[in-house]
């Protein structure tokens, strides 16, 4: 069996490269990567697109959230 193709690989392959195109320091962005996806209920061996792109979409309306709060109390991305 070709290594790249090895069951936990991709899982794996998908986080390394968010991690490296994120610009962050990459020992933080894999730490926190990993952290939300198993918050998730995720495995990183396992993890699909369709599953990090969920993870990621979720944990950029709690940012924007966080942020609007802070900025505007009471405020918050589809809330009236």
């Amino acid at each position: 069996m070709d290594e790249s193709h090895a069951p936990g690989h991709e899982g794996k392959e998908l986080i390394q490269t968010v991690v490296s195109l994120s610009g962050l320091p990459e020992e933080l962005a894999d730490r926190e990567l990993t952290q939300l996806i198993a918050d998730a209920g995720h495995s990183e061996e396992n993890l699909t697109l369709e599953q990090l792109r969920a993870v990621m979409l979720k944990y950029l309306e709690a940012m924007n959230e966080e942020m609007l709060g802070s900025e505007n109390p009471g405020l918050a991305l589809g809330r009236k």
